[in-house]
C-alpha cells in the first residue's frame, strides 16, 4: 500500500458526505463556562477561523483530541507526540530528530529494526502545527505567466481544502488513519474512541456537547475494539438497513472532530502571536542590534521575505512568515531517511526520490499537466517558532526530509549552496558536509530555485544575525 492511500481515500469519502449533508451543526457558548447555555446554530461553509476560535467548546474539544494518545493503533501516539508546542509544534523526540529527522508511526519499535508496518517510520519531517490553520485551500495561480500553487497542507499539498473549504481541517483527517502515522484502520475507530474516552476527565467538553447527539444513533459493531486493533483491518457496520445511516454519521463526526482540531490549532493555545517580534510590533519590546541587523537582512539581501513574507495582511492579521507557496530549495537527500530501507512501501531503494507537490498533482486529473513543473517542490512553512526548543541541548530537524539539524546549518545552506563545491558522495550527512565544506547534490535538481538562494554572499556575521532575528519569532506559550 502506498503511504497515503488510506488517508486520501478517507478524504474522498467525505466529499459525497459534505455535498449530501451540506452544513453540520455546532454549539455557540454564550458564556464560556456555561455548557448548558448552548444553542444549536448551523455552521456556515465559509465560517472563517476567526469565527471558529470564538467557540470555547470547539477549542476545548480540539485540545482533548490533540492530546489523546488513544487515537492511534497502539494507543501510544497523539497529535501532541509529533507536534509539541514546546518544540515549536514539531517533533518532541530529540533522539528521532538526531538519528533520522522524520516521524515514526504508532507501531514504531526501534531505529535498529527494519521499517515495516510493525515498525512504522515515515519519510518526511514533522511540519509545525503552529499557525498551520491559516493556510487557505490549494489554488493554481499565474504569476508572471508562471504556474504557481498556493495553499493546501502537508509538505506536498495533498490536504487541498477542496472538499471542506479548509485545508487544515482536511489535514487533520489523515494522520490518525495514516499508514505511517496513527495507523488506525478506519475513521470509525477515532470517532468511537472520542465518544468513549478511556479517561472521561480528559474530555471536559464532550463531542455531543459541541456537535449534538445525532452520532448516538450509530449502531456500533459489538467487536468494534477488536476491529480497531487489527492491522490493515476495517470497520464494518453490519446492521441491516442502517448501513448508510451509520457510515454517514460516522464520516460526518470524523469531519467534525477534524474541525475541532483545526480550530484548536488556530486558537491562542497554538497560534498566540506572542513572540518577542510581536511584542516589538506592539511597542512593548525592542530588538537588539544583532536582531535588527538580522531583520534587515531577512527583508533585504538574504531574500527570506520573498517567501516568508513579513507584511500584515488586508484583515490586519500579523505576519505569518509564509506565502503558502511551494519551492524546491535544492535540499540534499537525507541518508538516514528510513524510506531507503522501507522495502514494504519503496521498491526503488536508494534510487527513490520524493517528488513533493508534483508527485501529488500526478494523482489529480485537473492538475496532472502541471505536475512536471512542480516536481521536487515542497510547502513553504512559516518560520514562526522555527528555533523554539524545550531546552538549549534539544536538536530539531529541518526541511521536508529532516536533513538539517540546526537553524545555523539551514542559513549557511541558503547562503552557500551554489558557492561551495559538490560533495563527492550524494548521501553525505549534514555534519560531514559542513566539515568538508561542500554540499551534496539536490534530491531533484530540475526545478531548483536559483534566483532567491544559493549564493547570497553573506558573511558569517550576517548568518549569525539572521539566526538571532529568527529566534525572536518563538512564542512564549506553554
Amino acid at each position: 500500500m502506498a503511504p497515503h492511500v488510506r488517508s486520501i481515500t478517507a478524504i474522498g469519502r467525505l466529499t459525497a458526505l459534505v455535498v449530501a449533508l451540506g452544513t453540520c451543526c455546532w454549539l455557540v457558548f454564550s458564556h464560556e463556562s456555561n455548557v448548558d447555555a448552548a444553542v444549536y446554530q448551523p455552521i456556515s461553509s465559509d465560517a472563517n477561523l476567526e469565527q471558529l476560535v470564538r467557540n470555547s467548546g470547539l477549542v476545548a474539544l480540539g485540545k482533548s483530541v490533540f492530546e489523546d494518545k488513544n487515537l492511534s493503533f497502539k494507543r501510544n501516539m497523539s497529535c501532541a507526540t509529533c507536534h509539541s508546542i514546546k518544540a515549536g509544534g514539531t517533533a518532541a523526540s530529540d533522539i528521532g530528530n538526531r538519528l533520522v529527522g522524520v516521524h515514526a508511526g504508532s507501531s514504531f519499535e526501534g531505529f535498529d529494526k527494519p521499517p515495516s508496518h510493525d515498525n512504522a517510520m515515515g519519510f518526511r519531517n514533522v511540519q509545525t502545527s503552529t499557525y498551520v490553520a491559516f493556510s487557505p485551500p490549494l489554488e493554481r495561480v499565474l504569476q508572471n505567466n508562471t504556474v504557481v500553487f498556493e495553499g493546501g497542507n502537508f509538505w506536498d499539498g495533498r490536504a487541498t481544502g477542496f472538499f471542506t473549504g479548509r485545508s487544515s481541517q482536511e489535514q487533520a483527517t489523515q494522520p490518525p488513519i495514516g499508514t505511517l502515522e496513527g495507523q488506525l484502520p478506519s475513521p470509525a475507530c477515532v470517532v468511537y474512541r472520542v465518544l468513549n474516552p478511556s479517561n472521561p476527565k480528559s474530555y471536559p467538553i464532550a463531542y455531543t456537547s459541541v456537535f449534538g447527539t445525532n452520532i448516538t444513533r450509530v449502531v456500533w459493531p459489538s467487536d468494534i475494539e477488536s476491529q480497531c486493533t487489527t492491522a490493515n483491518g476495517s470497520v464494518s457496520f453490519l446492521s441491516k438497513g442502517r448501513n448508510f445511516t451509520s457510515n454517514s454519521q460516522v464520516q460526518l463526526a470524523y469531519n467534525n472532530i477534524a474541525l475541532s482540531l483545526m480550530t484548536y490549532e488556530g486558537s491562542q493555545a497554538m497560534s498566540p502571536f506572542d513572540s518577542k517580534y510581536d511584542q516589538v510590533l506592539q511597542g512593548k519590546a525592542q530588538l537588539t542590534s544583532s536582531e535588527k541587523r538580522g531583520m534587515d537582512l531577512f527583508n533585504g539581501k538574504a531574500k527570506c521575505a520573498s517567501c516568508h513574507v513579513t507584511t500584515t495582511n488586508a484583515k490586519g492579521l500579523r505576519p505569518l512568515f509564509t506565502d503558502f507557496t511551494y519551492d524546491n530549495l535544492g535540499i540534499p537527500r537525507n541518508p538516514a531517511n528510513p524510506i531507503y530501507r522501507s522495502a514494504w512501501i519503496n521498491k526503488k531503494g536508494q534510487d527513490w526520490v520524493d517528488l513533493g507537490l508534483g508527485g501529488f498533482l500526478l494523482t489529480q486529473d485537473n492538475y496532472r499537466d502541471d505536475a512536471i513543473g512542480q516536481m521536487g517542490k515542497f510547502k513553504v512553512p512559516t518560520v514562526r517558532n522555527v528555533d523554539r526548543k524545550p531546552n538549549d541541548q534539544f536538536v530539531r530537524a529541518y526541511m521536508h526530509n529532516g536533513y538539517f539539524k540546526s537553524l545555523e546549518q539551514v542559513v549557511d545552506f541558503y547562503n552557500t549552496r551554489d558557492s561551495k563545491p559538490r560533495c563527492k558522495n550524494p548521501l553525505t550527512p549534514v555534519d560531514a558536509a559542513m566539515e568538508q565544506g561542500c554540499w551534496p547534490e539536490p534530491e531533484y535538481p530540475e526545478t531548483v530555485n536559483t534566483a532567491e538562494l544559493g549564493n547570497l554572499q553573506l558573511s558569517k556575521a550576517d548568518e549569525a544575525d539572521l539566526v538571532s532575528f529568527m529566534k525572536t519569532l518563538s512564542d512564549h506559550n506553554n
